[in-house]
């Protein structure tokens, strides 16, 4: 349709109104991505049966959150071209066979065994019960699995040998000796959430004769020292190290076939002022830009630490300390526009471990943070 300026006008998308048993809701038709936790735009009963013929209506769909019990969440994904499965709370076996997903993201303490369909292609696990079980096609061969965990003990959960690409979010440390029993890892990459950031025994991947790719983020206890040499490696790449290290780094795989690529090398006074702040590497995109969430981070978090555990007020304070946080992220982008996708998904992780640290519930944590602008 041309308008009387002779522009072109874009066609207006349709409105649908969908309601999955807790009341109507408008939303556009072309959704692809349906949020059905409770906690997005459309409403789902806190129990009892879900009207899963809703998603007919948003045929673009193809990706569904969904959190708890089953209730029919596996049959409607199998039945639709839903690609991107992400489950919270999962419990027992989930069994997604008959399926055909390609992206898996699953949490839950008493999630007890996966079964994968030939179609999954990622498989990420959040916090995964130490006997977790995952029966994937051959074993998961050329599989990425991601593996977020800031729990003491990581293990690499059975049937899942022959992984070619493998993520480990972890907290300050890990050891490489967690990868006993891979096979066919090719591409590496361990980030660290904490201090010190520390990937220990690192010399044990020499038993991993195929790597080609390691990736290391915020390893600023790493010892370059210990890796050892890798037949197949082609590229090394540290986001967040000490000057000193990324030094060793370059001076070691001169004129070698390893392409190296070093970003946010720190000073050492740097990282004494900073080292604990998990904005800490946001000064890589402006450093007043970095410099402001610092210090928002650190506002945010010496409110929550000063609560009293029995004091009457706790919840206000802790109301008035994560908002105050959410309102200074909503400044900060306002002013400097560089809080992107990545960005955004780490506010909400440290948000919600402040939540977390100060006993705030996570739904109410979750509608917090749902009142932001970036």
């Amino acid at each position: 349709m041309i308008t009387p300026q002779g522009g072109r006008r874009s066609a207006m998308v349709p409105d649908v109104e969908v309601d999955f048993g807790a009341g109507p809701t408008t939303v556009p038709s072309t959704m692809r991505y349906v949020d059905l936790t409770g906690n997005g735009r459309i409403r789902v009963p806190a129990e009892g049966a879900v009207d899963w013929s809703q998603l007919n209506k948003l045929p673009e769909c193809i990706t569904v959150e969904w959190s708890g019990a089953d209730r029919g969440v596996v049959e409607a994904v199998a039945a639709r071209q839903i690609r991107f499965l992400y489950w919270h709370d999962a419990s027992g076996t989930v069994d997604l066979t008959g399926t055909g997903v390609t992206d898996v993201r699953l949490d839950g303490i008493g999630l007890r065994s996966v079964r994968l369909p030939e179609s999954a292609k990622v498989l990420l696990l959040r916090e995964p019960p130490e006997s977790l079980e995952v029966d994937a096609p051959e074993s998961g061969h050329q599989m990425d699995l991601r593996l977020f965990s800031r729990g003491p003990d990581i293990r690499i959960p059975g049937g899942l040998s022959r992984v070619s690409e493998l993520w480990l979010k972890v907290a300050g440390t890990v050891s490489a000796s967690v990868l006993t029993g891979l096979t066919d890892l090719e591409e590496l990459r361990v980030s660290f959430d904490d201090p010190p950031g520390v990937f220990a025994d690192a010399q044990d991947l020499q038993a991993h004769r195929g790597l080609r790719t390691l990736q290391l983020d915020d390893a600023y206890g790493w010892d370059p020292g210990n890796l050892p040499e890798l037949p197949s490696l082609r590229g090394l790449e540290i986001n967040g190290t000490r000057r000193a290290t990324a030094t060793v780094v370059k001076a070691r795989f001169k004129a070698t076939d390893v392409r190296i690529s070093i970003h946010g090398a720190k000073s050492e006074a740097w990282l004494a002022a900073h080292m604990s702040n998990p904005f800490r590497d946001w000064v890589e995109d402006s450093k007043p830009f970095g410099a402001a969430a610092c210090e928002a981070y650190t506002r945010a978090r010496s409110a929550i630490e000063a609560l009293a555990p029995s004091a009457s007020d706790r919840m206000a304070v802790a109301e008035h300390a994560l908002r105050g946080l959410i309102a200074d992220l909503n400044a900060i982008d306002a002013e400097y526009q560089l809080i992107d996708t990545l960005r955004r998904e780490q506010a909400g992780e440290v948000f919600f471990e402040l939540a977390a640290q100060a006993e705030v519930p996570v739904d109410q944590a979750r509608r917090w943070f749902a009142d932001r602008d970036f």
